[in-house]
């Protein structure tokens, strides 16, 4: 078990479906993907330069497998039963040296304990899909420009920088390699960009076989509807703070059974918010980012995580994983339990 860091605590029914279409935005309009060019791409390059490199990385704790035939809602099902609240890593587990959305920083999350990793989709100018939360290079890397107008070749000249701001040997992942080295290792949830189409998603999940380890965020119902008819088995979070939406949902069709029910960021502790949910059987999860992380960075003060656990919800996403993973420790044996919910 990783010891606690204290240096981080600073840093259908058509009338339902039409019902629930009417409720959401106007859509942004029709994303333009390119056609296949025949060519071997940047991404299919590096990605089999990957699956046949020896492995460098660590290992997970405990490897991120579903037994056969289950999901991802499954296995927080399981743990639920067991009172094992899980952490999700926002961007992956950020901490010095690792910066967000690295397959280095992935591995280092994993290697200290069970977590789900939370990841950014975005989109190339060559239709590439890669893993990273900002439009712009400025932030999180050496370079500038803006993902969109950049191919995947020329995005790999950059090394990615940590939130301290320094340079680090790492650079941008693709989704499909992501997606390879998360085979075996690694439950993920991969939120959604507006320039990322929701089908084009859930066909890359689809053609890495990766339904049972990988899930889709999704913002709008509009795009959980749209996600749920490229395949019935695709994992999807959606906000799902009203019982209203949850109903409009299943009327149009879409499996509760493969439904994560995201209950917002909160600022305080409110387990009204997801009640709906434990009653429907749908894992809630709860976001501490922003606020809460950043009075517990304040205080000191950790119990307000184990206070999310004790309320029900399934996982709590957070900025500050291992002091959240440590503040779970004192009620609940995560590794004990995980490994008792997974195929290991």
């Amino acid at each position: 078990m990783r010891l606690f860091d204290p240096a981080l605590l600073k840093l259908a029914s058509m009338s339902a479906l039409s019902l629930l279409l009417a409720a959401c935005p106007e859509p942004v309009g029709e994303i333009e993907i390119p056609e296949p060019s025949g060519v071997v791409s940047e991404a299919e390059r590096r990605l089999a330069e990957t699956e046949s490199a020896p492995a460098t990385l660590p290992e997970p704790l405990v490897a991120a497998v579903a037994p056969e035939g289950q999901f991802i809602p499954d296995v927080l099902r399981c743990l639920m039963e067991r009172e094992v609240t899980l952490v999700s890593a926002h961007r992956g587990g950020v901490e010095p040296g690792y910066p967000e959305h690295a397959i280095e920083t992935f591995a280092n999350t994993l290697s200290g304990g069970p977590m789900l990793l939370e990841m950014d989709v975005r989109r190339t100018a060559d239709g590439v899909l890669v893993m990273m939360h900002d439009e712009s290079l400025d932030r999180t890397t050496n370079g500038t420009g803006n993902i969109s107008e950049l191919t995947f070749a020329e995005l790999s000249a950059f090394q990615l920088v940590d939130n301290e701001g320094e340079l680090t040997p790492y650079r941008i992942p693709s989704l499909s390699e992501v997606l390879s080295w998360a085979r075996g290792r690694a439950f993920v949830q991969l939120d959604l960009k507006r320039t990322v189409p929701v089908e084009e998603l859930v066909e890359a999940i689809l053609a890495n076989d990766a339904l049972s380890y990988a899930m889709v965020i999704t913002y709008e119902a509009e795009d959980a509807l749209r996600a749920a008819a490229v395949s019935d088995d695709v994992v999807i979070s959606i906000q799902l703070t009203d019982p209203e939406r949850l109903g409009a949902l299943t009327a149009a069709g879409v499996d509760p059974a493969r439904l994560i029910g995201w209950a917002g960021v909160q600022r305080e502790l409110d387990p009204s918010v997801w009640a709906h949910l434990l009653e429907a059987g749908i894992p809630p999860v709860a976001g501490t980012l922003w606020h809460i992380d950043s009075a517990v960075l304040e205080s000191g003060d950790t119990s307000i995580y184990a206070g999310f656990a004790d309320a029900g919800v399934a996982m709590i996403a957070t900025d500050l994983h291992w002091t959240a993973y440590e503040a779970l420790e004192e009620r609940q044996d995560t590794v004990a339990a995980f490994r008792a919910c997974t195929a290991e």
